[in-house]
This record gives structure tokens, sequence and C-alpha cells, in this order.
């Protein structure tokens, strides 16, 4: 297997506060993000400089989602605002939970918006006219994570109680659940179209082979000291990262979960703070954000 090489490329600052959440558009070669400082920053990922368009709204933004022209954002108290890129303006703010909105996911191919909520109820949202298609009451605990099987029209949705369950797309009947990590599931991602990997407050990576409407358990890597906040694979599979509140990013090949490659603290490179979100731009290019407010872009190669 060829040893993995991180450098760091550079470090965008502008944020006051902790930053939660990142959204990269490819369409518009731009990456999003939002912070407890309740600004929505945006930043050009051709020169990685700061973009013209930001968003200060009245709460900390927990998610981002975008649709077409319109930005989804979820906030700390619950509410949505929804934000047109064309005209920079507000065009809706949506209140349907009481509690943050800690996911945003977009349908694929059905109009349908799922917001997941920090009071455990899912909102199944039409993304044409904003209405409410239904609120369902998943888990005592908050929601925290989600992943489409949109092929065999199934929604997976990670809570706080530390469960993963599977719902149908139609009527959004549970099918079965599985205790998945202990203290919580905070990501999940897909590794194939039949297997997922979770991590969550337990410092694990969990392997599962998922058939039908049941997850099995294929195997358990403890993989950071603290809890790991935010998963995420490379465009082409070829690797995934992990960060976690231990304030380090492990990069992974897929084929060798043994050996990751660790980015820590080293100087003036690494994160200072908990690592909240780790996301690719493309195959070479990881973008990373936490509490410690900056940006981090990070080249990733085969040495």
């Amino acid at each position: 297997m060829p040893t993995m090489k991180a450098d760091l490329k550079k470090v965008l600052k502008g944020h006051s506060a902790s930053v939660y959440c990142l959204f990269v558009d490819k369409i518009s070669s731009r990456l999003f993000s939002g912070s407890s400082d309740q600004m929505v920053g945006s930043w050009n990922l051709e020169q990685l400089i700061p973009d013209s368009f930001s968003v200060k709204l009245d709460a900390p933004i927990f998610s981002i989602e975008k649709v077409d022209q319109l930005l989804f954002l979820g906030q700390g108290s619950g509410g949505v605002h929804i934000i047109d890129l064309l005209t920079k303006k507000e065009v809706r703010h949506l209140k349907y939970h009481s509690l943050p909105i800690f996911k945003i996911l977009a349908h694929p191919i059905k109009p349908y918006l799922y917001f997941l909520g920090g009071d455990g109820n899912l909102s199944i949202v039409d993304s044409t006219d904003f209405s409410l298609r239904w609120s369902l009451p998943i888990s005592d605990d908050k929601l925290r994570a989600v992943a489409l099987d949109a092929k065999k029209e199934k929604l997976l949705i990670g809570s706080s109680d530390g469960f993963i369950r599977i719902l149908e797309t139609e009527y959004y009947n549970v099918l079965g659940e599985k205790m998945a990590h202990e203290g919580g599931v905070y990501d999940m991602a897909w590794l194939t179209a039949e297997k997922l990997l979770t991590v969550g407050r337990d410092g694990h990576i969990r392997v599962w082979n998922y058939t039908g409407d049941q997850l099995f358990e294929s195997h358990s890597i403890p993989a950071h000291n603290f809890a790991i906040y935010s998963i995420d694979f490379s465009p082409s599979g070829k690797y995934f990262a992990t960060g976690s509140r231990d304030k380090t990013i492990k990069i992974w090949n897929p084929d060798d979960l043994k050996k990751p490659l660790r980015i820590s603290r080293q100087g003036p490179v690494g994160h200072t703070h908990s690592v909240n979100m780790v996301r690719w731009i493309n195959d070479g290019l990881l973008v990373s954000a936490g509490d410690d407010r900056d940006l981090h872009f990070w080249t990733i190669s085969d040495s």
C-alpha cells in the first residue's frame, strides 16, 4: 500500500466562533460554512479566498444544504432560513422544530428535504413549496446523522441514543433499528451500496453490511481518543477522512483500515481544538473546520 501524505495548503480565517458545518458546492466552486457566531461564510474554492457573499442570522448555524440556487440553513433555534443565492435575499423562514437542526438532506430524485431535529423529530418538507409533509417522532434523543439509499428507497437515521433506525420512504415507517454507538451516532457515509460506515461518541468507526432492511456489523475500529463528529469520502472513494473532538483528522485508505494518516497539532500545523467537520473538495483536497474557528485546507497525496 502507498504511504499517504498531507500538506497544509492554506488556512482561512473569518469566523469569530466555532464552525459547525461545511457545504461544498461544486457547481459554483464555493464552500459555505456555518458557525456559532451566527454567520454563514462563503469561500472561493478556485482561489481559496473569501467570497463576497455572507449571511448574518439570529442563532448558530448547525447544518447547510443547497437545492438549485437555494441555500437551506439549519439553526440552533430550530428554524431553517432559505436564501436565494441569485438575489442574495431570504425566501422563507421555516420553523418546524423547537431544538437545533443538526442535518438537512435533499432527496436527489423526489422533491423532499429531510430535517433532523434535536427534539428527536424528523421533518419531511416539500422542496417546491416548503410545506411540511410529515413530522415524525423517531427518537427521544437528538437526531444527528442521516444516509439515504435512494435505490432501495430507505432512509437511515442515527441519533444520540446510539441507535440507527431504517425507514421506508413512502410512509416513513420504521422497519428496523440497530444499536450502533454508545453515547450517540454522529455521522455516517456509504462505502459501497451495501456497506455503511458510522462514527460516534465512542470514538469508533463501525463498518456495517447493509442487506434488505437490516444492518449487520462487520467490524469496529477504535479510531480516535474521543468522539468522532464527521466522516466523508473523497469523490472517487480513494480515501475517507474522519474529524474528532481529540483535535485530530485521520485519512483512511478503505482497503487498509489499519494504517491511517494522522494529522495533529505540530507547530503551526493542525487544529488546536475539536474538529467538527471534514469535507472533500476533490480527491486531493480536503477542508476541515472546528472549534478553533479556522478553515484548514489539506493537500492529500500518495508519497
